[in-house]
């Protein structure tokens, strides 16, 4: 009986491998990030073409990214509070690190750079996409980079027939 269901799963495994069934998807936006976690904080692997081709290999839910978000607008950053010395400035599209709901309608937040400089703003509420909850999808590129994608940036398609 044992051998039966093996054989049964394996033969179920080949039926759906030769369909040609796969989960795949499109980037919907350019120069997206492709990281080595689920999170922003994931070290970045590289950037994604907007409706470049990926295949899906694995989605995650995450509980735990309450302090993290996407910037709206173009943001200027500050060395301390938002009330310092002009740091940099970061476009919109960036995930940024919320550290403080100050009231109702703003936040303090950060955003460390590659070179190690961090800066420090305070911002209305309007000008922060939260990304609670926010899938992430781990997945793989025609040339074989594999990392994860924040889920606002993949379209999901399926092939097969």
């Amino acid at each position: 009986m044992k051998n039966f269901k093996l054989y049964f799963i394996l033969t179920f495994i080949l039926l759906l491998s030769l369909s040609g069934y796969s989960q795949q998807g499109y980037i919907t936006g350019s120069g997206v990030l492709i990281r080595s976690d689920h999170s922003t904080s994931g070290a970045k692997k590289g950037s994604l073409k907007l409706n470049q081709e990926v295949d899906i290999l694995d989605v995650y839910y995450p509980s735990n990214n309450y302090n993290e978000a996407i910037l709206r607008t173009k943001t200027n950053f500050y060395d301390r509070d938002g009330n310092g010395s002009f740091v940099f400035s970061l476009n919109a599209g960036k995930a940024v690190k919320v550290i403080e709901n100050i009231d109702q309608n703003q936040y303090r937040i950060s955003f460390k750079n590659p070179n190690g400089s961090i800066g420090f703003t305070k911002i209305s509420s309007n000008s922060l996409e939260f990304i609670n909850g926010e899938k992430w999808y781990k997945v793989r590129t025609n040339s074989g980079l594999v990392g994860w994608v924040f889920g606002k940036y993949v379209q999901e398609h399926y092939s097969g027939d």
